[in-house]
């Protein structure tokens, strides 16, 4: 499978690298997953009523709630408008949190027009005013130039203010950083360092980035069992990428026994995730009709259809489109053989 060390991502107020399936080279596109905001005060009103009094009293914490509570629908119905205004007005009462939801809408089009300008300037407030998470998000700003100018060696200054404030997230992207070479030296050493201590903390992510260092022996000794041990943890949360790289060691008996039905059933879950290797790697199995499993022809089109359809620029799309051709001519056959043998009238 086509892997690599999965750039800076997100983490809807954090960003962090991530790591597609199989050999890991160059780094992938970004995704974005929501923020993790803290919670309001104890003393916070707990109603809606309560809360929308309070903030129009200025209290920055309720509003922060507000916000939370809209991007969420916890209790109210969603509305990303109404959770984007909130987080504007508590930003500007001085919640930096809300400052990085802000500029997280704005960066994903949540309730506003998308705008990276605003996103970024968003982000470069909260991260002067000690948001850990506005400087890790900034700092992916710098590395694909979203709304200011594209700085690898500013976005890892950033990545480390962020991991030394206490962002898991930020420690992460610093350790992408360093596997990836982006904006300092190389180093898969202190990357795995770094993987290692967001892992030990329960950060799914940096399991996932370390499984792979494991697997293709960057920065550590190569560690199929511990890798395979990572993949499967990161795979319970679902994420794809871990699920992929998981049904392919068990494809090929990396560090765990080698189970082809087994893996076949890993591939089908990374696929349903929306992993385009692993719809890739099924379509082709059905149609072959191999691994103990009967050829389906119409159910190889769609997976390989939908592998297609998820990254049709993916290193593996010239095989897929083969195998595609391939299953719909013998599908087209079939179906000829099956007219053929009907009595004509």
């Amino acid at each position: 499978m086509t892997s690599a060390l999965r750039p800076i991502v997100v983490l809807a107020l954090a960003i962090f690298f991530v790591v597609l399936p199989a050999q890991a080279q160059e780094a992938a596109t970004a995704t974005q997953t929501p923020p993790q905001m803290e919670p309001s005060q104890e003393d916070a009103p707990t109603s809606v009523p309560d809360l929308v009094t309070r903030c129009d009293e200025e209290h920055a914490d309720s509003c922060a709630d507000l916000g939370e509570r809209y991007r969420e629908g916890r209790g109210v119905a969603r509305d990303l408008v109404r959770a984007t205004y909130f987080a504007g007005k508590a930003c500007n009462l001085g919640d930096m949190a809300s400052c990085t939801m802000a500029g997280f809408a704005y960066g994903q089009g949540q309730g506003v027009a998308l705008s990276m300008d605003r996103a970024a300037a968003y982000y470069a407030y909260a991260c002067r005013s000690g948001d850990a998470t506005g400087c890790s998000n900034l700092g992916l700003a710098y590395i694909r130039g979203d709304g200011v100018v594209k700085d690898d060696v500013r976005a890892a200054a950033l990545f480390r203010e962020a991991c030394d404030k206490g962002s898991s997230d930020g420690c992460m992207n610093l350790g992408a950083a360093y596997s990836l070479g982006k904006g300092l030296r190389r180093s898969h050493a202190e990357a795995a360092r770094l993987f290692g201590q967001g892992c030990d903390a329960g950060d799914d992510k940096s399991c996932y980035n370390l499984g792979v260092l494991y697997r293709d022996g960057l920065g550590v000794p190569r560690d199929y069992a511990r890798a395979a041990a990572l993949f499967e943890n990161t795979c319970q949360a679902d994420d794809a990428s871990a699920c992929g790289n998981l049904a392919m060691m068990i494809h090929r008996g990396q560090g765990v026994r080698k189970d082809r039905s087994g893996a076949l059933d890993m591939f089908d879950k990374a696929c349903g995730l929306g992993e385009a290797e692993s719809c890739f790697m099924l379509g082709k199995a059905e149609l072959d009709g191999k691994q103990g499993r009967d050829g389906n022809h119409a159910r190889a089109i769609a997976l390989l259809e939908r592998s297609l359809k998820l990254d049709p620029k993916a290193s593996f799309a010239g095989k897929a489109r083969k195998a595609l051709a391939d299953a719909r001519a013998a599908a087209s056959a079939s179906s000829a053989v099956e007219d053929g043998g009907v009595e004509q009238r």
